[in-house]
C-alpha cells in the first residue's frame, strides 16, 4: 500500500466530522474538488469505499469508521507532540496533560491547577476526568502527563510518588426512619435501605469491614449508581444510606442536609498516588506541577 498522507487524513477527518465536502473544505481552507480528490485518492491507497451519501450527507462506511477513529487519534498526538516540541523543557511555557478520577479532580486537581496557572501565564492545562480504565490507557499511550489514582490502579510504567490516604464516611438522611447511632451492628446497619456505587461498591465494603469487622452478606440495596453526586442526592432525598469519600462530602452542597456519625466513623480507604512518566523528570513545567501538587494540602483525608 502507498504511503498515506497526513493531509489526506486531515481530509477524511474533517468530512467525516462535518459530513459535506463543502464544510470540510471550508474548514481546511481548501476547494471541494481537492477535498473530493483526497477522499479519492485515500480510497484508492487503501482499497476500501470510507463514505456513501445519505441523502445530502456524506457517512462513514464501517471501514471508513475504523480509519477515522485512528486518523483522528494520530493527529491529535501530532499536534501534542509538536505543541511539546515547540517549547523550551526549562521553561514554565507549555502544555501539560493531566488525568483523574471525576471526585478527587473537582475537589482538589482543578482548583489547585487554577491557582498554579494564575502563577504561569504560559502554561496551558488540559485536565481529564475519567474512570480507572480509560484513564490508564491515555497515560500508557503518553497521551497524558500526569495521572492521579488509587495505589491499586497504578500503571506498570513510569514512577510513582504518594499522594495521600483517601477516606470515607458513611452518610444518612436527617430524618427519624435512619436514628443511626454509632454502636448500630452490622444486622441492623444492613437492613436500612442503601445506595451504592456500582454494583461491587469497594468504599461502602471497606467500611463495614473497618466498622464492625465482616462484610454484610444481606444488604437492602434501593439504588446503584456510578456517581457520587447522585449517591449524595439521593440520601438528601431520604432513599437510603450510602459510604462516600470525605472530601466530595465536604465540597457539596448538600451536606448540611445529610446526618454522618462523626470523624470517629471515617475510614481509611485508598492510598492515592500521582504517576508520571520517567523524561518528564527533565521538562520543568511538568517537574513544577508534580512538586506543587504533592507538596500542596489536599482534600483527601480527615485531617485537612
Amino acid at each position: 500500500m502507498n504511503a498515506i498522507e497526513t493531509s489526506q487524513l486531515q481530509t477524511l477527518v474533517a468530512v467525516a466530522e462535518t459530513r459535506s465536502f463543502s464544510r470540510a473544505g471550508e474548514r481546511l481552507h481548501v476547494t471541494q474538488s481537492a477535498i473530493s480528490q483526497s477522499v479519492k485518492n485515500l480510497e484508492i491507497k487503501t482499497k476500501v469505499k470510507l463514505f456513501h451519501r445519505n441523502g445530502k450527507q456524506i457517512l462513514l462506511t464501517q471501514e471508513g469508521e475504523r480509519l477515522y477513529v485512528l486518523a483522528r487519534d494520530f493527529l491529535d498526538r501530532l499536534k501534542a507532540t509538536v505543541d511539546d516540541i515547540q517549547y523550551d523543557n526549562t521553561s514554565m511555557n507549555g502544555r501539560i496533560r493531566i488525568g483523574t478520577l471525576n471526585g478527587i479532580g473537582r475537589s482538589w486537581v482543578a482548583p489547585e491547577v487554577v491557582k498554579i496557572m494564575r502563577e504561569f501565564h504560559g502554561l496551558t492545562v488540559e485536565l481529564i476526568l475519567g474512570f480507572n480504565d480509560d484513564l490508564l490507557q491515555e497515560f500508557n499511550n503518553y497521551r497524558l502527563d500526569l495521572l492521579i489514582l488509587a495505589e491499586e490502579s497504578m500503571p506498570l510504567t513510569g514512577k510513582k510518588v504518594a499522594l495521600d490516604q483517601e477516606c470515607s464516611t458513611l452518610i444518612f438522611p436527617d430524618s427519624k426512619e435512619f436514628d443511626i447511632k454509632p454502636d448500630i451492628t452490622l444486622d441492623e446497619f444492613s437492613s436500612y435501605p442503601t445506595i451504592l456505587f456500582e454494583g461491587n461498591d469497594h468504599l461502602y465494603q471497606k467500611w463495614c469491614y473497618q466498622k464492625f469487622g465482616k462484610i454484610p452478606t444481606d444488604i437492602n440495596i434501593r439504588y446503584i449508581v456510578n456517581s457520587h453526586g447522585n449517591m449524595l442526592n439521593a440520601v438528601s432525598e431520604g432513599m437510603g444510606v450510602a459510604v462516600i469519600p470525605t472530601h466530595v462530602l465536604r465540597r457539596s452542597h448538600l451536606k448540611d442536609r445529610l446526618k454522618t456519625l462523626g470523624k470517629s466513623s471515617e475510614v481509611p480507604s485508598y492510598n492515592f498516588y500521582l504517576a508520571y512518566h520517567h523524561e518528564s523528570e527533565e521538562i520543568l513545567r511538568v517537574k513544577t506541577v508534580i512538586d506543587r501538587l504533592v507538596t500542596c494540602n489536599n482534600p483527601l483525608s480527615s485531617g485537612h
